[in-house]
C-alpha cells in the first residue's frame, strides 16, 4: 500500500555502503561525470542544467560543499596553515583578519561569496545574450556555484603545480562564452565589466567591515563619519554606473543585430 518495493528485507552492509555512496554521488556516474563536465565543458553543462537536462548532473550545491569538503582536507594533509590575522600600518584589523581566517576554514562558503557578487553585473551586462537570454537571478546564483565549484577545484589542482593558477582567468572566459554564445571579445569586455563591478564590491564590504572594527574607530573618528558614508555610496554608484554602461551597450548591440537580422 505504501509503494515500498517488498524485497527491501533488512538492512545489511551492502546497504549502508549504497547508502553512503548516494550521498557522495558515488552511486551513479552523476559526481566524477559532472566534475569532468565541468573541467572540460562547464559552460556547457551550466547551459544544459539549466534548460531543463539535469538527470546525469549532481547537485550543483552538494557538488560544491564535496569538493570544498575534499579541498580542506587535502590542504590540511600537506600542512598549509590557514590565514592569520593581518597587519595594517601597525594597527591590528581583526574584523579582516577574522574573515581571513574564515574564509580559509571555509572554502566553499568563501568562494560562493566571491563569486555571488557577480550575479547582479552578469546578470544585466548578459542580459541579451545570444544563447542564454534573459536568464533569471535565481539561474545566476546556480551560474556562481558552478563557477564556485571550478574555482576550487582549480586551486586545488594548482596546490600541486601553481602555475595552473593562471586557469580562472581562462575559466571564465571559456564559461561564459559557452553559456551565453557572445564571440571572444564580445565576452571579454563584458567579462572585464563585470570584473570592474566585482573590484568595488569587494571594495565595499572591505570598507564597511572596517569602518565598524571597533580597532579602528581612531581613524573613522578622525575622516568623519560623513566621509565614510560618502565614500561608500560613491562606491556603489560606480559600480552602478558600470553596470548601466554595460547592460546599454549590450542591448543597442543585441537591438542592431536583431535589425540586421529581420532586413
Amino acid at each position: 500500500m505504501c509503494r515500498q518495493d517488498a524485497g527491501d528485507g533488512r538492512i545489511t552492509w551492502k546497504w549502508v555502503y549504497k547508502c553512503v555512496m548516494e550521498v557522495w554521488g558515488m552511486d551513479s556516474r552523476s559526481l566524477p561525470h559532472t566534475l569532468l563536465q565541468l573541467l572540460f565543458r562547464p559552460g556547457h553543462l551550466i547551459h544544459d542544467y539549466l534548460s531543463g537536462r539535469r538527470q546525469t548532473s549532481y547537485t550543483p550545491v552538494n557538488m560544491l560543499f564535496i569538493v570544498a569538503l575534499v579541498f580542506v582536507i587535502i590542504k590540511q594533509l600537506i600542512g598549509i596553515e590557514p590565514a592569520k590575522v593581518v597587519n595594517y600600518d601597525g594597527t591590528n584589523l581583526e574584523v579582516i583578519g577574522n574573515a581571513l581566517n574564515w574564509m580559509a576554514k571555509n572554502p566553499g562558503w568563501a568562494m560562493m561569496f566571491m563569486t555571488m557578487i557577480l550575479i547582479l553585473p552578469t546578470w544585466f551586462i548578459f542580459r541579451f545574450s545570444p544563447r542564454h537570454t534573459r536568464h533569471t537571478l535565481p539561474e545566476g546564483i546556480i551560474i556562481q556555484i558552478y563557477m564556485s565549484t571550478l574555482m576550487l577545484l582549480v586551486s586545488l589542482i594548482s596546490e600541486a603545480i601553481p602555475v595552473l593558477a593562471l586557469l580562472i582567468p581562462f575559466y571564465y572566459v571559456v564559461v561564459y562564452r559557452q553559456l551565453f554564445g557572445y564571440g571572444l571579445w564580445g565576452t571579454v569586455w563584458r567579462l572585464l565589466l563585470c570584473f570592474i563591478v566585482w573590484l568595488h564590491g569587494l571594495l565595499f564590504f572591505i570598507s564597511l567591515a572596517t569602518f565598524v572594527d571597533e580597532n579602528v574607530w581612531a581613524l573613522r573618528d578622525a575622516i568623519g563619519m560623513s566621509v565614510a558614508v560618502f565614500f561608500l555610496l560613491v562606491i556603489l554608484v560606480l559600480a552602478a554606473v558600470i553596470i548601466f554602461i554595460g547592460w546599454a551597450i549590450s542591448k543597442r548591440l543585441a537591438k542592431k543585430a536583431q535589425d540586421s537580422c529581420s532586413e
